[in-house]
């Protein structure tokens, strides 16, 4: 399964900051995390979430899914990066700090900053790594709900 929404209204944190609850579904696992809503809103989110799963669907190797814009002075911004292999696609948590960026970073399209995948099965990183089906990343960028599920 593959699936990443909203799913919260929007509330205020402690800041004064508004932000939505949101999940990442990769397989079996459930990644729940807030986004940002100062300066970008839930539908620009949504439309990047759309645009980078639908890269997939049309051949792209690699993609990007934000879910922390730090806005444009923001110092770091978060995302996931994926990368296709084979039937599936590989998934880690990644992070762009701007000032060690080669290029400005926009967020409506962050896929120059996602790179080469580094397997961390054969490296030996410090970081993990998720695999699911293409065909689960397929499904979710045509808006078809996979598996299917009786009612």
């Amino acid at each position: 399964m593959f699936e990443i929404r909203v799913c919260t209204p929007v509330a205020t944190n402690e800041d004064g900051w508004p932000e939505a609850g949101c999940e990442l579904r990769l397989g079996a696992e459930r990644f729940v995390f807030v986004i940002d809503l100062r300066h970008w809103s839930i539908g620009e989110y949504e439309r990047q979430w759309r645009e980078g799963t639908s890269r997939m669907l049309y051949g792209e190797k690699s993609t990007a899914l934000m879910t922390a814009y730090g806005g444009p002075a923001g110092h770091t911004h978060q995302m996931w990066g994926a990368w296709r292999d084979d039937g599936h696609i590989y998934l880690q948590q990644h992070s762009v700090v701007t000032g060690e960026a080669d290029t400005p970073f926009d967020p409506a399209s962050p896929y120059a900053h996602i790179g080469e995948r580094i397997a961390t099965s054969e490296t030996e990183m410090p970081f993990r790594e998720w695999r699911v089906d293409l065909v689960d990343v397929y499904a979710h960028a045509m808006g078809i709900r996979w598996p299917l599920r009786p009612f």
